[in-house]
C-alpha cells in the first residue's frame, strides 16, 4: 500500500486502528484498547500497513464506526 490518503481506516485482526492526519501535516496512529475501549498511540501499526495481510482490511469510516460501537457494546457486556 503506498500512496494513500488520511484518515484512513484499518481493522487489523479485530483490532480496530485508525490514522489520521496531524496539524502539522503528519500523522498519527490510534489503536483501540481492549480494556478501555479508548483509542491510544500505538506507532507498531506503521509497518504493519505497508505489509500486505490477509488479516488486515482498509474500511469506510462508517464501517469501522460501526465496528467499534459493536466492540465497546461486547466490553460493557464483560463488565
Amino acid at each position: 500500500m503506498t500512496g494513500f490518503k488520511l484518515p484512513l481506516f484499518m481493522i487489523f485482526g479485530r483490532r480496530p486502528v485508525k490514522f489520521i492526519p496531524t496539524p502539522d501535516g503528519g500523522m498519527d496512529i490510534l489503536a483501540f484498547d481492549w480494556e478501555s475501549g479508548e483509542f491510544e498511540r500505538d506507532v507498531s501499526y506503521l509497518s504493519k500497513l505497508f505489509k500486505h495481510s490477509p488479516e488486515s482490511e482498509e474500511v469506510t469510516e462508517e464501517e469501522f464506526d460501526l465496528y467499534v460501537k459493536k466492540l465497546l457494546i461486547e466490553i460493557r457486556e464483560r463488565k
